[in-house]
């Protein structure tokens, strides 16, 4: 079983998979990996992880045109008594560093359940950047190039 390209681009989105910024070899790993889903169960769960995502990067929108028209509330107190009132407070800071926490949570959730590195993580985007010179996937066929600095220091010896 395979994620139609919609689902696929979803993916691409919340895992930060821009294909100009990530090593080949991991953007293969992605493409091999929606690809070749083993059976219905997993792709039920992955399409309800792609969902759980979705409803989670909602809630980082912090001008209230996604969430209903209303802000989202970090804080509601309810006070009973003589008088029952709720009191609900904003701080947009932390209630954003609330929802983007739990949105990188959903995304590592996804990048496990297909195998993947996450690079909307800023922790795991690290990667990238180390491993981007690694890759030779499209290098050109033939032997190996023997004219490295360790052999040649080798051979002045």
């Amino acid at each position: 079983m395979q994620l139609d390209n919609f689902l696929k681009s979803k993916v691409r989105w919340h895992l930060g998979y821009n294909t100009t910024s990530i090593p080949a070899g991991d953007l293969a790993r992605l493409e091999e990996a929606v690809s070749n889903i083993p059976d219905s169960y997993w792709y039920s769960k992955i399409v309800e992880q792609v969902n759980r995502c979705d409803e989670a990067e909602k809630r980082t929108d912090m001008t209230g045109s996604v969430n209903n028209n209303s802000v989202p509330r970090n804080r509601l107190e309810s006070i009973a008594g003589d008088v029952d009132r709720t009191i609900a407070t904003s701080d947009f800071k932390e209630t954003l560093k609330t929802w983007t926490t739990i949105y990188l949570y959903e995304t590592d959730r996804l990048a496990l359940h297909l195998y993947v590195p996450n690079y909307r993580n800023p922790e795991q985007a690290r990667y990238r950047f180390n491993r981007e010179g690694s890759e030779f996937i499209q290098a050109l066929p033939g032997p190996a190039d023997v004219a490295v600095g360790t052999r040649i220091l080798l051979e002045n010896s």
